[in-house]
């Protein structure tokens, strides 16, 4: 019983992540994170001696990593989102330790671009999906000589 609840989790789990730019997020929040890197934990003393400068990293960085977020929880809206970001990668280049030492930048418009070239899986494709899974599924099973219930009959 237990295998089964864990099997329909990760199911629903793949599913999820496959009906939202998921790699171009994370490539995103982590370019955000290597810009933000030099100040995080920074004292309020090095923070104020850096003054705009450090409002900007914090900006810039922030911007990425919110945009990621944005775009992975309302695909809908992810243009915009992608754009802000790519805007914010580019500038971090000169304002913000040069880019989080080039890697924040390159990740950001990887990302970015990633998450702007996104289109989401139709319902045909998703079925594709869940019908070569159940097909793998079948087929493992049929090797090792269980019965199987894809549930495949019960959704049609």
């Amino acid at each position: 019983m237990q295998n089964s609840t864990v099997a329909r989790v990760r199911h629903s789990l793949y599913r999820f992540l496959k009906t939202r730019p998921t790699i171009g997020c994370v490539l995103l929040a982590l370019g955000g994170y290597f810009v933000l890197k030099p100040v995080i934990g920074s004292t309020f003393q090095f923070l104020s001696y850096l003054g705009v400068g450090g409002a900007q990293v914090y900006i810039l960085g922030g911007g990425m990593v919110a945009a990621a977020f944005v775009a992975f929880f309302v695909p809908a809206q992810r243009h915009f989102p992608a754009l802000m970001a790519l805007a914010f990668s580019i500038t971090s280049l000169p304002l913000a330790n040069l880019g989080g030492w080039l890697i924040g930048m390159v990740l950001g418009i990887v990302g970015s671009g990633l998450i702007f070239a996104w289109t989401p899986y139709s319902e045909k494709q998703l079925w594709r999906i869940e019908e070569k899974a159940a097909e793998k599924q079948a087929r493992k099973a049929a090797r090792k000589g269980t019965p199987v219930d894809s549930g495949m009959a019960s959704a049609a």
